[in-house]
C-alpha cells in the first residue's frame, strides 16, 4: 500500500521553469525541499511514536530517492508496517507523520519554484 501525490498543471510549470529557471537551480530546490521533507518527516516519526515498544525503525527506513534528473524527490518510509502507522487501523488510531510533513513542505517549496519563474 503506498501513497501518490500529483500536482495537476506540472506540464505548464516545467514549460514554465525551462523557459524562465535554469534547470540546475530547479534541481537544487528539489534536493532542498526533499531533504527538508525527510527530515519533517523523521521529526514527526520520532514526537510521535512514543509507545514503549517503538524502535525506531520506521524512521530509519525513511529514505530520499532523487530521480528524473534529479527533477523529482521521493521521500518513502519502507517499513511494511508504515501505511497502518500512517492511517491507522480498525484497531489502532492514526498516527499521521509523512502527511502532516508533507503539508508544512508543499507550500514553501511551491513558493521557491514560483520565486525562480520571475
Amino acid at each position: 500500500m503506498g501513497a501518490s501525490i500529483k500536482i495537476k498543471g506540472m506540464e505548464a510549470l516545467v514549460s514554465g521553469l525551462k523557459s524562465r529557471a535554469n534547470l540546475s537551480d530547479v534541481r537544487q530546490v528539489v534536493q532542498k525541499n526533499g531533504a527538508q521533507l525527510q527530515s519533517r518527516t523523521v521529526a514527526n516519526m520520532n514526537n510521535a511514536y512514543t509507545h514503549g515498544y517503538s524502535t525506531g525503525r520506521t524512521a530509519r527506513s525513511t529514505g530520499l530517492t532523487l530521480s528524473n534528473n534529479n527533477l523529482t524527490a521521493t521521500v518513502k518510509p519502507t517499513t511494511e508496517y508504515f501505511p497502518y502507522l500512517e492511517y491507522g487501523t480498525r484497531f489502532m488510531a492514526a498516527m499521521p507523520t509523512l502527511k502532516p510533513a508533507f503539508d508544512v513542505q508543499a507550500p514553501l517549496f511551491i513558493n521557491e519554484l514560483k520565486a525562480l519563474m520571475k
